[in-house]
């Protein structure tokens, strides 16, 4: 989660895509990231917890509040993020993009197993 919210911060939009999960990258809003993380003065970042869930993949979820300034105002978003990790990397599975998996499809985050043994608990 530290390494997301730096890359917010130094504009690094291909890191945030890269450790997106691979099944939902394609559906970020690229141009969006970037004029966000460009248009905002980031104030910090506290991590309230980190919870290692085990299985196969591991599954993680991250409690944090992210602050921020714009030409607007003073912003604080408080989030429990999960992860998924795969083949050594973790991967951010992002609420907001929609997974096109039914119960009984492989799990798009490449595990092997059926997406309603694997990930599709973690999906908000």
């Amino acid at each position: 989660m530290r390494s997301r919210y730096s890359a917010y911060v130094l504009g690094f939009v291909d890191y945030l895509l890269d450790t997106t999960l691979p099944a939902q990258k394609n559906s970020l809003d690229r141009e969006s990231i970037s004029q966000w993380s460009a248009q905002s003065t980031w104030l910090g970042l506290e991590v309230e917890s980190a919870e290692l869930l085990g299985g196969k993949p591991e599954h993680a979820f991250v409690t944090f509040t992210a602050r921020w300034h714009d030409a607007v105002a003073e912003h604080s978003h408080r989030e429990r993020s999960a992860f998924v990790q795969n083949d050594g990397r973790w991967y951010f599975i992002d609420p907001t993009v929609q997974l096109k998996a039914g119960r009984n499809d492989a799990c798009p985050c490449g595990s092997e197993q059926k997406f309603k043994k694997c990930c599709s608990a973690y999906m908000a």
